[in-house]
Order: C-alpha cells, then structure tokens, then sequence
C-alpha cells in the first residue's frame, strides 16, 4: 500500500507527542523542530490506496462517558494544575456536535519544544483537518516552566507530572463532553511518540488505538493489554533510528499475537520506500503493511515514509499522518 508525490526537495520539518514510569526515552534528544510544510499533494491522501486494517474486528459496545446528555464545556485552551504547575491543553469539538452522541476521543502529542498549538496547526499533520468534524480531538502542551524551550514528554524529569497530567485531562474531557470510552485512541511524534508508546504499555487495556510516528518504546515494563497500533516511521531517521520504531513495532506484535507474516511483504515495500528516498531528486512516499494472525480487536499496521522531515532526516510527522491515522482508527471500530 503506498501513497506518494515528487517534491523538489527534502522540505522542513515537524515533530510531536506521549509517557510512562521507568522508561529512558530514545526521543529525549530529539532536536526542536520548525512549523513544517504543510502542503499535501492529492497523491498524498492515502484514503483511496491504503487498504483497511486486515484483522476482521467485531462491532464494539459503547461506554458513554459523564459528559453525555450535558452541555458541552468551553472549547479551546483550557487549563488545569498540576501539583505546582499549571497544565494547558487545547479541546476541539465537531461543529455538528451533538451532546446526546458518544464520540471517538483522540489525542494529539507533539515533539520536544514544540507545544499543543504547534501540533495542532500544522505539526500533526492531517489531525485535525481530517479527524476534527468526526471525533473530540484533545491536544495537550507538556508540563514546563515559564521560558522552558525544551520540553517533552519522556525524560525521568518529565513523565510523573506528564502521566499525571494526562490522566486528569481525561478525566475532565470525560466528565465535560460526550465521548466514547472505548473509543480512546493516541498519536504523537518523536518525543510525543514516545508517551503514546509509553501510554500504550503501561495503559494498553483502556485505548482503542496507538499511533506512534517516529517514536520508540525502550526497555518496556510489563504491558497491559494489546491495543490495535499504527507505527509509523521515517526510513532515514536518525534522531530516533528505524530500529527502534521497529522494536516498539515487535512489542506490539507479540501482545496482539500476530505472525510475521504481512500484506504486501514487508520486504518489497522497505525496498520501495528505499528506492524512492534514494532517487534523485528523492521521492516522498509512505508505505504500510498489515500484519496477519492479530487478535481481532488488535490489528497491527506498519508504514515507512521519506518526507524529508524536520531536517531532511525523514524524522517526524508526514503530510498524509492524520488520513492514515484516521483510515487505521476507522478501521479498528467503525461505527
């Protein structure tokens, strides 16, 4: 499966955001990123090409959260402390939104030193174009001091308040909107790729979807559950190298009980990714496979990419993330 264009050269670059306890995140010295390109060819939308997940998956009950039947809360940036900090996160609601219907509940994480404005606007690309009219879409800045440049997700420093933070935010957005607990789904980049890994292990019985883009999952503890998980990575990445993204992408594997068997085979489509990266000038495409003999509510989906990314690197978020995400989540629980 593949969705590409030509552009004339690598562009700038993106990146952003999830956490955990006892990890050291391969993303901490993620370089900052600039507001990346945010154009996006019509070859770029993979909705037409890249096939739904191969996993069969039963309907899925909904679990309406507090916030049903209510008036919505404000929306926007809002606001909660944190211990001795104060925590922003930004709510977006579908202009249709209906108090009376459960909605899919998505979060967004950037990257290190970027914030929940970044991901949102332009870092994150597609989320919130794509998904905005059909889910609650939540995206949170990561707990920093005043002036702090360098802030992420992952550091030992960083993850207690983050985790802390998170749990809190949604358990605010639960009691505030109508939204579908069983219908929580997490992306983020780089650092923020990191947590979504880090949220999935350590809270992996209670989301419906992972959708890390160039993150990693270092020394995991034991896992819970066996969510349905998106990885995405950029071939080229040398800030957070393939080989991790392909670790985070083998833990997942082996909780959902898939083979290694993929559609198309894994290594045809590596080697088409390759191909276009090496040309010159290089082709930006994605690619994924799906893996087979997954559980069937936990459908596993890899893709490489060579946008150029934050630095040429291929590292970070492509332009076509938010419809492949959109595509994967669509597919896990249609309803």
């Amino acid at each position: 499966m593949t969705v590409g264009t030509r552009w004339g050269q690598l562009g700038c670059g993106w990146v952003f955001g999830w956490v955990l306890l006892a990890v050291s995140g391969c993303a901490s010295s993620a370089p900052p990123a600039p507001a990346p390109q945010r154009a996006v060819a019509a070859a770029d939308a993979p909705s037409a090409s890249v096939a739904p997940a191969a996993s069969k998956t039963p309907s899925f009950v909904s679990k309406p959260s507090q916030g049903c039947g209510k008036p919505a809360a404000a929306v926007g940036e809002r606001q909660l402390t944190v211990g001795t900090q104060t925590g922003f996160y930004i709510v977006s609601l579908p202009k249709s939104y209906d108090a009376a219907k459960p909605y899919p509940l998505g979060f967004a994480f950037h990257g290190r030193s970027r914030n929940h404005k970044d991901c949102q606007e332009h870092d994150c690309a597609g989320f919130q174009d794509v998904i905005g009219e059909q889910a609650v879409l939540v995206y949170m800045q990561s707990l920093r001091e005043l002036g702090d440049g360098d802030s992420g997700w992952e550091r030992p420093a960083e993850r207690a308040g983050n985790l802390q933070f998170f749990e809190l935010v949604r358990a605010q957005v639960e009691a505030d909107y109508c939204v579908d607990e069983r219908r929580v789904f997490l992306a983020g980049t780089s650092s923020g790729g990191n947590f979504a890994n880090l949220l999935g292990c350590i809270h992996g019985d209670e989301f419906l979807a992972i959708a890390p883009v160039s993150g990693a999952l270092k020394d995991p503890p034991l896992c819970q559950g066996a969510p349905a998980a998106l990885v995405i990575h950029g071939i080229d990445d040398s800030h957070i190298s393939i080989d991790k993204g392909e670790a985070a992408r083998e833990n997942y594997r082996l909780r959902s009980g898939c083979t290694v068997t993929t559609t198309p085979a894994l290594g045809d489509m590596h080697a088409q990714v390759r191909a276009a990266r090496d040309q010159k000038p290089s082709v930006e495409t994605l690619a994924c496979v799906d893996y087979a003999g997954c559980k069937p509510t936990s459908p596993l989906r890899w893709c490489e990419h060579s946008y150029g990314g934050w630095d040429g690197s291929t590292h970070g978020w492509p332009p076509s993330g938010g419809q492949v995400i959109w595509d994967f989540v669509r597919s896990v629980a249609e309803r």
